[in-house]
């Protein structure tokens, strides 16, 4: 570990944050609360952090990932120049025992002693490209529009089994259906119009859409998931990241359970892979042989089907990897089997 590097924490709330500066367990902890989460705040604490003989070189500011309340602040950071962690927050509570009390301060400092305990390990926050953010905000947009969708339908089904109606309710519903169906629309247009103006963006989605079950959607998400596919490239990484790879569970002789996922990470890129694994498994041949053929060894269907997830990601990362499209008549060769000459 490098001498003389100090480890900032940040607790984060919606209106306001707190900041421990951690050095090493032999100094004592100095911290400042009530930071507003704004532009004036942020010009409050730079000034802070120099009165202490803190600057970009020396020290390294940790935060966990808040959703948007950590967003300002770690793009306002990166952009003067400070070395930036967004850490899960997972990942730091179990860093320490659940003892003591649970207070901002006490959060904030124990996020820096794990900066420190855990330097080595730490990964530099970049912002993601602009592009990349409009399009997660597009998907995300759409989700929400979608499952509200799915929620009007709810109602207008149940309100149908009512003896007693009130035609304004029917016309509202249908009014708001109509509306949410429109929004979903622009969005999709939108969506593929970003995607066309950039031309890397754009020839990674054609690659990924030229898998069978893969469309805008959830090509979409995986780009912007894997941030362009610079931030995770290999398949076993964002399976494990999606939540779809399978884990052991054993112990000596007594202790024994069948692999299973843990259902980890983002649901909604899980969820249109689940959707793609389902429509292949039925429509295309190649993978609906597969399918038959695992049910008939007596496979679970909903194992058969994440095996398929796994394979569609493996394809996936080696388009992207190889830069190049899906090929029907592609078969792999063993190397042990090419003639070297």
């Amino acid at each position: 570990m490098a001498k003389n590097v100090y480890f900032v924490g940040l607790d984060i709330a919606c209106d306001d944050f707190v900041a421990s500066i951690y050095q090493s367990p032999k100094q004592s902890v100095i911290t400042k609360e009530g930071i507003e989460n704004t532009l004036d705040g942020f010009n409050v604490f730079i000034p802070w952090l120099k009165e202490h003989g803190l600057s970009k070189t020396n020290c390294i500011i940790c935060m966990e990932a808040t959703g948007v309340y950590n967003e300002a602040i770690a793009h306002y950071l990166a952009s003067q120049g400070f070395r930036v962690s967004v850490e899960p927050p997972l990942k730091v509570k179990r860093a320490f025992d659940p003892v003591g009390h649970k207070t901002d301060p006490v959060d904030s400092r124990q996020i820096a002693e794990y900066a420190y305990r855990y330097s080595d390990e730490l990964r530099f926050w970049q912002p993601k490209d602009e592009i990349i953010e409009k399009i997660k905000h597009l998907l995300t947009a759409r989700e929400q529009f979608t499952k509200q969708s799915t929620a009007i339908k709810n109602a207008m089904k149940s309100y149908e089994k009512h003896i007693v109606q009130v035609p304004l309710i029917v016309k509202a519903h249908r009014q708001t259906l109509r509306e949410i169906k429109k929004h979903i629309t622009e969005i999709d247009k939108e969506l593929d119009r970003i995607i066309r103006q950039n031309p890397s963006i754009s020839k990674m989605n054609n690659q990924l859409k030229s898998i069978p079950g893969f469309g805008l959607l959830l090509s979409a998400s995986l780009i912007t998931l894997t941030g362009a596919f610079s931030d995770i490239s290999h398949y076993k990484t964002l399976a494990a990241f999606l939540g779809i790879c399978p884990y052991q569970h054993q112990s000596g002789k007594s202790i024994y359970r069948q692999p299973h996922m843990r259902s980890f990470g983002p649901a909604y890129p899980r969820k249109l892979l689940t959707l793609a694994a389902r429509s292949v498994a039925t429509h295309n041949d190649v993978f609906k042989k597969y399918y038959a053929r695992k049910l008939a060894e007596g496979k679970a269907k909903q194992l058969v089907l994440n095996n398929i997830s796994n394979k569609l990601i493996k394809l996936a990362c080696a388009l992207i990897k190889n830069n190049s499209r899906y090929t029907v008549t592609y078969r792999s060769i063993n190397p042990m089997f090419l003639n070297i000459s």
